[in-house]
C-alpha cells in the first residue's frame, strides 16, 4: 500500500474540518452568547440595581444628617425659648395688637415721677413723620405726644429714662415753654415714637 504524504495545509484543513472541532466551536461561540444574555438581562440589572441602593443610602445618610442638625437646632431653641419665655409672654404688652397702650403708661407715669416730673397729658394719633423709613411686615410706628411738667435741669435725665423703657420708645422732638409756674417749673411737650401691631389677631 502505497503512503500517502500529508502538507501543512491539509493537516490544518483536516483539523478545522473535524466534527469535534466544530462542536467545540459551536458550544464556545453559545457560551459567549449565554455570557451576553446574562450580562444584558441578569447582571448589568443587578449592577444597576446596587448601583441604585447605595445612591439611595448616601441620600438618606445626607437627610438623616440634616435631619439631626435640624433637631439640634430646634433644641437650642427650646432652651432659649425656655430661658426667654418671659419676655416672651411680655410681648404683647411690649407690643400690643389691640391698642391697649397699658405697659407704656404705667412706665411713662413712674418715669416721670422718678425724674420729678409731673406727667399732665398723654396722646395717642397716627404717626405722620418722616424719621421711621425702615420697612416692617408687623410693627406699625405710632405717634405719642406726652406734656409733661418738671425742672429743665431733670429733662436729659427724663429723655433717657423714656428710651430705655423695653416697647423702645423715640423721642423725636422737644418743646417747651418759657413762662414758669409758681414752683418755677415749666411745661414741656415730648414727641415720642412707639410701635404696635395692627393686625388684632397676631397673637392669636
Amino acid at each position: 500500500m502505497k503512503e500517502k504524504n500529508i502538507n501543512t495545509v491539509e493537516y490544518i484543513k483536516i483539523i478545522k474540518e473535524s466534527p469535534e472541532k466544530k462542536k467545540s466551536y459551536i458550544f464556545f461561540g453559545f457560551s459567549v452568547f449565554v455570557m451576553i444574555i446574562l450580562i444584558a438581562f441578569a447582571i448589568r440589572p443587578t449592577i444597576l440595581t446596587i448601583t441604585r441602593i447605595n445612591k439611595e443610602i448616601k441620600e438618606k445618610g445626607t437627610v438623616n444628617s440634616l435631619l439631626e442638625k435640624k433637631i439640634g437646632t430646634l433644641s437650642e431653641l427650646d432652651k432659649q425659648y425656655a430661658t426667654e419665655r418671659k419676655s416672651f409672654d411680655n410681648l404683647e404688652l411690649i407690643f400690643p395688637a389691640d391698642g391697649n397702650f397699658s405697659l407704656f403708661m404705667s412706665n411713662i407715669d413712674a418715669v416721670a415721677a422718678r425724674n420729678g416730673f409731673a406727667l399732665m397729658a398723654v396722646n395717642f394719633d397716627n404717626y405722620k413723620g418722616d424719621s421711621f423709613n425702615v420697612a416692617t411686615k408687623v410693627l406699625v410706628p405710632k405717634a405719642v405726644r406726652l406734656s409733661v411738667k418738671g425742672k429743665e435741669s431733670n429733662l436729659i435725665n427724663l429723655l433717657r429714662d423714656l428710651e430705655a423703657l423695653p416697647m423702645y420708645p423715640v423721642v423725636e422732638s422737644v418743646s417747651f415753654s418759657t413762662q414758669k409756674d409758681k414752683d418755677n417749673l415749666s411745661s414741656f411737650s415730648l414727641n415720642l415714637r412707639i410701635y404696635n401691631i395692627e393686625n388684632n389677631k397676631f397673637y392669636k
